[in-house]
C-alpha cells in the first residue's frame, strides 16, 4: 500500500477542507502525479484497502477503463484526466455503497448534510436550540454546518 506519512491521530479534529496535495502515482512502469485533496486521498486508500489493491494499481485500473471507454465511444476525450476520473470514481464508488441503514445511522436526513463531514462545526459554533418547539436541537442559519453527533453505539 503507498504511504503517504503519517496519519494524523484520531482525536484531532479537522475543520474545514484542506488544499491539494501531490502524490506520485505508478501506472505500469510510467510514474504520474496527481493532485487531490486529502480527503480524497483518504478515500482512494480506504477503496483500494478494501478492494485489496494498491493505490498504484486501482489508479491503474482506473486508467484501463478510461481508455476503452475511449475506445469504445470512438473519440479520445482529452478533457478527462486521470484526477478527474479518479475523483469520480471516489464519489460512484461510495455512492453505489450508500444505503438507508447507513445514511440513517451516518444521521443523514436531519436537516445538516454537513455532520460528519470536513465542514462540520465544532460544538462551541452550533446554535442548539429548539426554535420550533419539536424537542429536536436545530441549526439556525447562521450556523448550518454543525450538528448533533449520531451514537453509533
Amino acid at each position: 500500500m503507498a504511504k503517504r506519512g503519517p496519519k494524523k491521530k484520531a482525536s484531532e479534529p479537522v475543520l474545514g477542507v484542506a488544499g491539494l496535495k501531490s502524490q506520485n502515482i505508478m501506472i505500469g512502469s510510467h510514474r504520474t502525479s496527481m493532485r487531490l485533496e486529502p480527503s480524497m486521498w483518504d478515500a482512494l486508500e480506504d477503496i483500494a484497502r478494501r478492494e485489496r489493491l494498491t493505490i498504484h494499481d486501482l489508479c491503474g485500473l482506473i486508467k484501463e477503463r478510461l481508455n476503452r471507454q475511449q475506445e469504445i465511444r470512438g473519440a479520445a476525450d482529452s478533457e478527462v484526466t486521470l484526477t478527474s476520473a479518479v475523483r469520480v470514481f471516489i464519489a460512484a464508488y461510495y455512492r453505489r455503497a450508500c444505503t438507508d441503514e447507513g445514511h440513517q445511522r451516518a444521521g443523514h436526513g436531519l436537516g445538516d448534510p454537513f455532520a460528519g463531514t470536513p465542514f462540520d462545526l465544532p460544538p462551541a459554533n452550533r446554535d442548539d436550540h429548539d426554535p420550533d418547539g419539536e424537542g429536536e436541537p436545530r441549526l439556525s442559519a447562521s450556523s448550518a454546518g454543525g450538528a448533533t453527533p449520531v451514537d453509533f453505539s
